[in-house]
Parts: structure tokens; C-alpha cells; sequence
């Protein structure tokens, strides 16, 4: 059997057994339109001016329906991820890293602020092994006095002394609290003293003094390290 494509005229050489008594779906290889074929379609032509056809199996739709299927399309690669995208997720992470650093050494170098604002945090650092020394440790506090005198007109408090470094060491001075007692030994009220100057070395002193403008009722004046225990 020789065929003839509609579309482009290319003729083709068909055994009759491919097309079948009821016709088929062919499709051309030259331009690729296909077309129902029947049998008594077919036209002579000279066998040298055909070409020789092998039509590729086409899948019936179930209705006897001429209609070719549409072409399926190529699904498309998915994109590439985001290069940026990926850099601000590095970027993120890199500074939740290094502030987790940061509190890390903050809280190691630092621990000797952190129990003296917290106390119960002295057991954590002895617990994994980095004992926080107490505040005060390696100074000694000498030549301590209290003296009541009146300042225009009322009793004032006047509390001073000197803080000396007794380690081998700088040491940082850390303030101290004064507790006002009454009768007693009942407190009356506290407050801290700042030092001068904040650090020093072994053998050096540090100072203190202060003035409370009330001091009504105080009969005794305890001194200690803020934050000691």
C-alpha cells in the first residue's frame, strides 16, 4: 500500500496488514501530521518515488475519535535554589552561632558579676567545674571606722577604710554594703559604697568613704563585700 501524507505530499510504502481492514491513526515522519488512514485510500504511485513508512503506534482514546493526543510538554527543570536565599540562611545562622559565643564567654569571664547578682548561680559554675571565687576574695578590708557627727544641724553618718590586695594578683575591688544597726543588732537600712580605684594590684590600697546624712537610731555599722555570702 502506498500512502500519501496530507500535509506535505511525502509518500510512503505501507504493508496493507499495518493498516487492517478498519483504517488507523499514521503520523508523517517528515512533518509529523497525523491522519486516519483507510484502506481504500490508498493511491498508485510508482514504487521507486515512496519511501518506505513505519508509522509509530498511536494510543486509541476508547471512542473511535480522529483526534490526534495533544503533544505532552516537556516538564521544566526545576529552578536552581535561591543563592541568595541560601546566603541569608548562612548568614542567620553564623550570627545566632556567635551570640551564643558571646553569652557563652560573657558568662565565663563575667561569672564573678553574674553570682554577685545571682548568687544561687555559684552552684551551676562549681557544678561544671569553673568555682567562682567569693566577692572580696584576696582583699582584706583594715582600718574600718564609723563615727556619728552633726551636719547642719543633724546627726550624720560618716563610715570609711581601706581595702588591701593580700593575693599575689590584680585584683578588681568589688563594692562594698554597709548595714545600719539599731538596737538590737536589728538593720535599720543598707546601702553600697563604691571604692577607689576599682582595681589594684598586690600590695596596693583602695579607699572608701561615705556620709549618710541620717543617722538617727544607728548604734553599730557592718561593713562586708556586695554579693558576699
Amino acid at each position: 500500500m502506498i500512502i500519501t501524507c496530507p500535509a506535505c505530499d511525502t509518500r510512503y510504502t505501507l504493508a496493507d496488514s499495518a493498516v487492517g481492514p478498519q483504517g488507523r491513526k499514521v503520523r508523517c515522519a517528515q512533518c509529523g501530521h497525523m491522519w486516519w488512514q483507510s484502506p481504500q485510500d490508498e493511491a498508485a504511485f510508482p514504487s521507486d518515488a515512496v519511501t518506505e513508512f513505519h508509522p509509530a503506534p498511536l494510543p486509541s482514546s476508547g471512542t473511535g475519535s480522529s483526534k490526534a493526543p495533544a503533544s505532552r510538554k516537556a516538564a521544566p527543570d526545576k529552578p536552581p535554589a535561591d543563592a541568595g536565599a541560601r546566603r541569608r540562611a548562612l548568614v542567620g545562622w553564623g550570627s545566632f552561632v556567635a551570640v551564643l559565643l558571646a553569652i557563652g564567654a560573657a558568662g565565663y569571664l563575667g561569672r564573678a558579676t553574674v553570682v554577685r547578682l545571682w548568687p544561687p548561680a555559684a552552684l551551676f559554675y562549681e557544678t561544671v567545674g569553673l568555682p567562682v571565687e567569693p566577692p572580696g576574695a584576696g582583699l582584706q578590708l583594715q582600718n574600718v571606722r564609723s563615727e556619728q557627727k552633726a551636719e547642719e544641724g543633724k546627726a550624720a553618718l560618716l563610715v570609711e577604710g581601706q581595702i588591701l590586695n593580700v593575693s599575689e594578683t590584680a585584683r578588681a575591688v568589688p563594692a562594698l554594703r554597709v548595714t545600719a544597726l539599731g538596737a538590737d543588732r536589728q538593720p535599720l537600712r543598707n546601702w553600697t559604697v563604691e571604692p577607689v580605684p576599682p582595681q589594684i594590684l598586690p600590695g596596693e590600697i583602695a579607699t572608701f568613704r561615705d556620709v549618710q546624712a541620717d543617722a538617727a537610731g544607728v548604734q553599730e555599722v557592718m561593713i562586708t563585700f556586695d554579693g558576699a555570702r
